[in-house]
């Protein structure tokens, strides 16, 4: 025997004299418990029956209103809730376990009104950290062979129009606003990878144009240090340049100041003129910030007539024009 239990809470108090006579009309032959609550009652019973014809004698007492097992959003008064538990021990007559047993419940509330959602046919479309707008533009159309009225997308998506100055699109009449609407942000999608890619475009050309000093700058300093030009290192350099060069992320060396700096050029420690450094491909910009890569053969020795190519990094400062801080790892 599959039994199941039903628990029925009826939130209404004045509710509660229609629900017994309900259930004294099915003639229930099992007892029938009713517990009272502050604001609510609840009943509870078992039977070897689900008992379905309850919810239709419900039903029939409560005009306007229906059972649903989904809330929707918001908020809505529940007036009676009927749940249906069954055992996952339970068994029908030979034995047997079932499968699925019942476990729903369901809630009494007010018809739904089938009412399409509104929508705002301007469409905010990010482009990185830029806002950009569309509008998705619906007139009223009909079909002039068998009078079926419409509405009609505007080929136009990047103003707010009324009809007034764009051709309509010549697809289809569509049933609703509604259909109307999800079938131009479909077509929107063009416009807006059109605009995506042009946007890209103008955003290059203008990092292009922004790095344009500050790589002309540096490669000057590395190409004045491969001829150990010194009037032409410091000619990038500003007058309080910090100068540092690390090993193995360790500060080694440190000087402030072009006087210090081409101290350090002319000493038998110095790193930088003579090396013949090629500006790897890659650069870093975080203005003003600069990390570029650089390689070059060390000289040979006796010992070593084919050295390896080394590959190491400098960090600059920019500021004003001018190098404000070098950081060189080798």
């Amino acid at each position: 025997m599959i039994e199941t239990q039903i628990s029925i809470t009826v939130n209404r108090k004045s509710d509660i004299a229609l629900l017994e006579q309900k259930i004294i009309e099915n003639q229930f032959q099992f007892p029938v418990y009713i517990r009272e609550y502050e604001f609510s009652y609840q009943i509870n019973f078992t039977s070897d029956y689900e008992e379905w014809e309850l919810d239709t004698a419900i039903l029939s007492s409560f005009p306007g209103y229906e059972f649903t097992t989904d809330l929707e959003r918001g908020r809505k008064e529940i007036r009676i809730q009927i749940s249906r538990y069954q055992s996952e021990l339970s068994t029908d007559g030979w034995g047997r376990r079932i499968e699925n047993p019942l476990n729903e419940t369901k809630y009494l509330t007010k018809t739904s009104i089938n009412k399409a959602e509104d929508f705002n046919p301007k469409i905010k479309v990010l482009f990185e950290d830029q806002e950009q707008f569309y509008h998705i533009n619906i007139v009223d159309g009909i079909n002039t062979t068998t009078d079926e009225k419409g509405f009609l997308l505007l080929d136009d998506f990047k103003t707010n129009n009324e009809g007034k100055n764009a051709e309509i699109l010549p697809d289809r009449l569509y049933k609703s606003r509604q259909e109307a609407f999800q079938w131009g942000f479909d077509k929107i999608s063009d416009v807006v990878e059109n605009d995506f890619t042009l946007y890209l475009e103008n955003k290059k050309k203008e990092i292009r144009e922004i790095q344009k000093l500050p790589r002309k700058i540096i490669r000057e300093f590395i190409k004045a240090c491969n001829n150990s030009d010194e009037d032409n290192i410091v000619k990038q350099l500003d007058e309080d340049i910090i100068f540092e060069v690390r090993k193995h992320w360790k500060t080694i060396f440190e000087t402030r100041g072009i006087p210090k700096f081409k101290e350090y050029l002319s000493s038998s420690e110095q790193e930088l003129s003579g090396k013949d450094f090629k500006i790897r491909s890659l650069w870093s910009f975080k203005l003003p910030y600069v990390m570029i890569g650089v390689k070059y053969f060390p000289a040979s020795t006796e010992l070593e007539k084919q050295p390896f190519q080394k590959f190491e990094q400098m960090n600059f400062v920019l500021e004003n024009n001018k190098i404000t801080s070098i950081i060189y790892e080798i």
